[in-house]
């Protein structure tokens, strides 16, 4: 039996039970917390961390990302801070179709290695559990590829991955026709085997109600779960499609009506995922409508939405304090809730998110004194441990013995 003790904890917090304070000890056997409080050490095999000064929350579950990818679009943020529309950017070559490009070009062994790259850093940002959407493709060989790198991504890095098929535009070489029509009777189908989840970018000038409703079916019938991209600059009636075709989680609301707001409220197993990064790199005028879904305490999601077109950030922590800027959002545990144990419930993984007794032992220990200071310095250098499946992660900040 292989065990960890991390001793001396000074406080900790999970977001069911809420603040413990220290000293505490919580040990970990053969990946799994099994006892929090006094804890005796037991057996040789148990490995003691001292973690005085310390508070330790859940690792946590960044559940909206396009993690894959190659080549990179830095150009693009300072064409946008100069007030070029996305059009034109898009137009010039830019945009989406620069990454879809990149990606095509780019080799499988060349897309895990960026893949590994990317998770060896969200490892050390304290991120445990990442979903990757594939969409840079957008046909049916690299889309393929890009599920399948995914998968063994997985199965190569600690942190684990969750693969979702990403419907996310039509090719401009493509007629549109003939292209929905393969991603409904080819993708779909061929897909399910590398992705639980499907998602589409329901938007002006990407895909209609109509067409996403089609599709979302489509994958309904293979069963793969759902969550999409909806009402990010427009109000298309995302919200009523995602409780008519019962999807878990909705992505963006930037817009969102009052009406909408009480329809998530009301619709139990449905999760608001606010992209807070997402809108401030592309210095939108939209702002994500959280404050009218935060009641939703065990429901409502915060994500990076990392990707190198509109939101190239990591870090949780980061996420965290622009959540509390962008949004003023007043609650620090709430924020904690909705990056650990609130997306780990929606994507049906019930075994993290949590330091419970029984649960994955995916921790991170933060040099901080309480949780009201993870908002406040959020771009502080303050992660000092991360455990992953019950080991310690290489996160080159570990004290010295």
């Amino acid at each position: 039996m292989s065990g960890l003790l991390l001793n001396n904890i000074a406080s900790l917090y999970d977001p069911r039970d809420g603040e413990r304070s220290g000293p505490l000890s919580i040990l970990i056997e053969d990946g799994v917390i099994s006892c929090i409080g006094s804890c005796a050490k037991i057996g040789n095999g148990v490995e003691v961390v001292d973690c005085s000064g310390l508070l330790a929350i859940p690792g946590f579950v960044d559940c909206h990302t396009h993690l894959l990818f190659a080549g990179s679009r830095e150009q693009e943020l300072y064409m946008r801070a100069a007030g070029r529309p996305y059009l034109e950017i898009l137009e010039s070559g830019g945009g989406i179709h620069n990454t879809v490009a990149s990606v095509r070009a780019a080799s499988e062994e060349e897309l895990f290695g960026n893949g590994m790259r990317y998770l060896d850093q969200a490892l050390t940002l304290g991120v445990t559990t990442v979903e990757i959407k594939s969409g840079y493709g957008l046909d049916f060989t690299n889309e393929e590829k890009m599920l399948k790198v995914c998968r063994r991504l997985d199965e190569a890095h600690p942190v684990d991955v969750v693969p979702t098929f990403l419907v996310h535009t039509v090719p401009k070489d493509r007629d549109r026709t003939d292209y929905l029509h393969e991603v409904e009777k080819r993708m779909i189908p061929a897909f399910r085997s590398l992705a639980d989840w499907f998602d589409i970018f329901l938007e002006k000038g990407v895909f209609s109600l109509a067409e996403s409703e089609r599709l979302i079916e489509a994958a309904k019938r293979e069963g793969y779960h759902i969550g999409f991209h909806t009402n990010q600059v427009n109000d298309l009636g995302g919200v009523g499609l995602a409780v008519r075709c019962g999807a878990r989680h909705v992505n963006h609301l930037e817009v969102l009506t009052d009406e909408d707001a009480d329809l998530i409220r009301r619709t139990d197993g449905l999760y608001p995922v606010f992209l807070p990064a997402a809108e401030g790199f592309v210095f939108s005028d939209h702002v994500g409508q959280f404050h009218k879904v935060r009641d939703l305490r065990e429901r409502v999601v915060i994500s990076s939405d990392f990707n190198p077109g509109s939101s190239p950030v990591l870090s949780p922590l980061f996420i965290i304090t622009y959540t509390v800027l962008r949004y003023r959002a007043d609650d620090p545990r709430l924020l904690i809730n909705a990056y650990t144990a609130n997306p780990a419930e929606m994507l049906y993984l019930s075994d993290r998110g949590r330091i419970a007794p029984g649960k994955k032992a995916d921790l991170v220990l933060l040099d901080l004194a309480a949780v009201d200071q993870i908002p406040y310095l959020g771009t502080f250098d303050v992660i000092r441990y991360v455990i992953k499946n019950g080991s310690l992660a290489d996160t080159g900040h570990q004290r010295k013995k």
